[in-house]
């Protein structure tokens, strides 16, 4: 089975925790990568002195309400530095949050970069969930490293 790379971006220690533990029992998933902001995940991870380029696509699940830039903003500021280069380029972002209001939805989906909406807390099928749109989204990817 493939290995998907993963980062998870939220500003609460303890869905990091259990997204990560549920992505480690699915058993498709590489080693999570735990960030507690989106100013942290854009300053470490997408400038040009450490632009992170992963060697497969990469997932990341961010939360919609956090200090300092939200996810939405994160986003956004995520992909003005895909077009400087200096941010991963085959990602696919699902936004993961505890919010269940349509604005935050349609908020989500105004985004070409979010594949989907995962609610937290992460159980057994949104990591299965997770896996098959990572899947749907890089066919050729999964069937090389397969």
């Amino acid at each position: 089975m493939m290995k998907i790379p993963v980062m998870v971006i939220d500003d609460e220690t303890v869905d990091r925790y259990t997204a990560k533990r549920r992505l480690d029992k699915h058993g498709g998933f590489d080693e999570v990568v735990e960030v507690a902001s989106g100013d942290q995940f854009l300053e470490k991870y997408c400038n040009e002195k450490n632009g992170l380029q992963p060697d497969r696509p990469l997932l990341i699940l961010i939360d919609i309400n956090m200090p300092g830039r939200n996810g939405f903003e994160t986003i956004a500021e995520f992909e003005k530095r895909q077009k400087l280069g200096v941010a991963p380029q085959a990602v696919v972002v699902m936004m993961f949050t505890s919010s269940g209001n349509p604005k935050d939805k349609a908020a989500a989906a105004s985004f070409s970069l979010v594949r989907g909406y995962i609610e937290k807390p992460l159980d057994a099928a949104g990591a299965e969930e997770l896996y098959q749109i990572y899947r749907a989204a890089f066919p050729d990817i999964v069937d090389a490293i397969a």
